[in-house]
């Protein structure tokens, strides 16, 4: 039985590790230094080839008034408010591109699988080829060593590191009076703020991402921000019936690697610790689905080497 540790309790780790308990040759450890229980308030777009992914984890039983199918995305421009394009989604209603609160999917992937067991909160230090330092010194081996603890990982080689993008998220979810099925996106110079549903009971996700200067200490993602409305008017279209300000507003610097890094000997990164995509293209999620399902196929076919994961 082979020893496979993995190191997040995120998507990305999560996602491999219900792929492999599908398999009962392998053993699987997720370390997560952080309390896994806390709901994170965040949405996030799946698209369809990670929902094709997602449905071999049984996710066709997932609770539909979770998550909406988007119809399509329109267009605005931010300062006449005047809708300047559409894209419909309709030739994705077979498989569709979805949305959905992370923590929900979190929880249906741990509860799914039976993932809490396998969870233990310790923080890693180092690794070094096939073995896991803890912060309590004490060390374990493994035969496979997966890292997918974020863009900001200490585990990766250090001339692979975060670089700030120059532009800044703040996000929050608010209840509108209607339900919706659409993306709308509003475009601005240096900056563009979404709004999407991510359930059936007329919650939303709002991000507003725009350009500012680099916010020193901040590298996380639960860094909380008082009036924003207040300080950021301009940036803020016309929506009815919305008080941001009442809202609890995350706030995070983005930022980006300075290489694609997807691991070295024995041990393989996927998702963020191995790639940051900026929240422009709102692939992050489905992206980090996708590394998981390609490293979990080439464990499973005994072919995983780096140069394979590369191809």
């Amino acid at each position: 039985m082979k020893k496979i540790g993995i190191i997040g309790a995120g998507v990305s780790g999560l996602t491999l590790a219900c792929l492999l308990k599908k398999n009962t040759n392998y053993d699987v450890s997720i370390f997560e230094k952080d309390d896994f229980k806390i709901k994170n308030i965040n949405g996030i777009q799946i698209s369809p080839n990670a929902l094709r992914i997602l449905n071999e984890l049984n996710f066709s039983s997932f609770d539909q008034k979770k998550l909406c199918k988007i119809t399509g995305v329109s267009f605005f421009d931010h300062y006449s408010n005047l809708k300047i394009a559409k894209m419909s989604f309709e030739y994705l209603s077979d498989e569709p591109y979805i949305t959905l609160n992370r923590s929900d999917l979190i929880n249906f992937l741990i509860n799914k699988f039976s993932l809490e067991d396998h969870i233990i909160e310790k923080e890693v230090l180092e690794i070094h080829e096939k073995s896991i330092l803890f912060k309590d010194k004490k060390k374990q081996y493994f035969d496979i060593l997966v890292i997918a603890d974020g863009i900001f990982s200490n585990l990766r080689q250090k001339k692979i590191k975060p670089l700030y993008s120059g532009y800044s998220a703040f996000r929050g979810v608010f209840i509108d009076e209607k339900q919706s099925n659409q993306i709308d996106l509003w475009m601005g110079k240096n900056f563009h703020f979404v709004k999407y549903p991510i359930n059936q009971n007329k919650n939303y996700s709002f991000t507003l991402v725009k350009k500012i200067p680099y916010i020193k200490n901040i590298l996380n993602y639960d860094y909380e921000i008082k009036n924003l409305k207040e300080n950021n008017k301009f940036y803020f279209p016309n929506l009815d019936n919305i008080v941001f300000d009442d809202l609890n507003i995350k706030m995070w610097p983005i930022y980006k690697l300075n290489k694609i890094y997807y691991g070295h000997k024995d041990a393989f990164f996927i998702g963020d610790s191995a790639h940051g995509f900026i929240p422009s293209r709102a692939q992050g999620a489905a992206q980090a689905i996708e590394d998981s399902y390609a490293l979990y196929n080439l464990i499973k076919k005994m072919i995983f080497c780096l140069q394979n994961f590369l191809k």
